[in-house]
């Protein structure tokens, strides 16, 4: 007899989220500017089998949705499409990670034009971005403001990817932890 297990999906949950995202594998493959070929061949299926499931001829299998999903979810062209249509597992991979939501990528909150959002930006709004982002991080973790300010002095907020900034933001979130921990002591 089989348990009840936080990895089992039953067959109406997959059937659910497949259907979800049948209809949409045109405009998906579209924005995301990939032949059917081209997405056949990362998905591990032929361009005849694929096209079939995309004309709806042939029903999509779990594995390529699978497939399909960590493809369209990782395309920063096509990770909010996918979200917005309901083909993400998004109460899926919560209950996986026993009720933990997942990660936030401020990134892909703010589309396409990230880098030409932040680009535009003076140092005056990158400043306020910064504060605000500390200010909820303290309040979310219930961790004293001045921790937070003694803990990232001196790092910069940029954006942008950058392997000194994100040293050193790596450094100061350690401090931080630290010194919460400290607080936490009696």
């Amino acid at each position: 007899m089989m348990q009840n297990s936080k990895w089992k999906l039953t067959d109406e949950e997959k059937q659910m989220l497949i259907a979800a995202i049948t209809p949409e594998l045109i405009p998906l493959r579209s924005k995301a500017g990939i032949s059917q070929g081209e997405l056949a061949n990362l998905i591990g299926v032929s361009r005849q089998t694929y096209g079939a499931i995309e004309r709806g001829d042939r029903e999509m299998t779990w594995n390529t949705y699978l497939s399909l999903v960590l493809f369209y979810d990782y395309n920063q062209k096509t990770h909010q499409m996918l979200r917005a249509i309901g083909a993400f597992p998004r109460e899926i991979v919560v209950r996986f990670n026993d009720g933990e939501s997942e990660v936030i990528d401020l990134g892909l909150m703010l589309g396409d034009g990230m880098k030409n959002i932040i680009g535009r930006l003076d140092e005056q709004a990158l400043r306020s971005i910064r504060t605000m982002i500390l200010i909820e991080y303290a309040r979310c973790t219930n961790t004293p403001g001045d921790v937070i300010i003694k803990s990232f002095d001196g790092v910069g907020f940029s954006g942008l990817p950058n392997k000194t900034e994100d040293v050193k933001a790596a450094k100061a979130l350690r401090a931080i932890k630290e010194r919460a921990s400290k607080n936490d002591r009696p």
